[in-house]
C-alpha cells in the first residue's frame, strides 16, 4: 500500500477536490458510527473518525490513480505492438489485470512484477509523447465516485467492528474521576 501511495500521490488540490465532494459523506459515516456506539465507551470522538474515513478517500484516490494508469498502459500497448508475441504478453497481462478479483485456488494476481514488465512494454512500444503518466491528475467521475463511496463504507464498517471488539475490554475500565467519586482517590490515614 505504501509503494502505491508513493508512486500515485493525491496531491493538495485533488485531496481539496476529494473533500468538497466527499467531506459530508465522511462526516455522516463518522456521525452515524459515533451515534451507533455511543454506549460503547469508545475513546475517538466523531472528528476522529472524520479524519480516519477522510484518508480512506486518499487511499482511494491513490488506487484509483494506478487503476487509471495501469488501463491506459494496456491500451496503448495494445495499440502501438506490431508482433504477435507482443500481443501475446499484453493480452496475458490484460487477462491478469481484469481477473485480479478472482477468488479461489487459482487466483493469480496483478503485482508488481507484472506491472514492472507492462512499464517496459510501455517504455519500448508507445511513444513518448503518446505514454500515459502517472502523475496524471485524478479523475473523479461516476466510476470513481462508486468506488469511493464503497472504500468509504468498509472503512466505517471496519472502524465499527473495531470499536464492537474492544467493548469488552474497556468495559472494566473506570476513568479517573469515577475513581475519586468511589472513595479510592481519597484514603484518610488513621494513626
Amino acid at each position: 500500500m505504501d509503494e502505491i501511495l508513493r508512486s500515485f500521490p493525491i496531491k493538495t488540490v485533488e485531496y481539496m477536490q476529494l473533500d468538497e465532494k466527499f467531506g459530508d459523506l465522511c462526516e455522516y459515516a463518522a456521525w452515524q458510527l459515533f451515534k451507533k456506539n455511543s454506549r460503547n465507551n469508545h475513546t475517538d470522538d466523531q472528528q476522529d473518525m472524520s479524519q480516519e474515513l477522510r484518508w480512506s478517500l486518499i487511499i482511494a484516490g491513490s488506487y484509483y490513480k494506478r487503476q487509471v494508469y495501469i488501463e491506459s498502459c494496456l491500451d496503448a500497448c495494445a495499440l502501438f505492438a506490431e508482433d504477435e508475441f507482443t500481443h501475446s504478453i499484453i493480452e496475458e497481462l490484460a487477462d491478469l489485470w481484469c481477473n485480479k478479483t478472482r477468488h479461489g485456488a487459482n487466483k493469480q494476481k496483478f503485482g508488481p512484477h507484472q506491472e514492472k514488465i507492462l512499464e517496459k512494454l510501455v517504455k519500448k512500444l508507445v511513444p513518448k509523447d503518446e505514454r500515459p503518466q502517472k502523475d496524471a491528475p485524478l479523475r473523479i467521475d461516476a466510476k470513481f465516485s462508486t468506488y469511493c463511496k464503497a472504500i468509504t463504507w468498509n472503512k466505517q464498517k471496519a472502524m465499527g467492528k473495531k470499536i464492537t471488539r474492544e467493548k469488552s475490554i474497556r468495559s472494566g475500565q473506570v476513568s479517573l474521576s469515577e475513581y475519586d467519586y468511589l472513595g479510592a482517590g481519597t484514603r484518610t490515614i488513621v494513626a
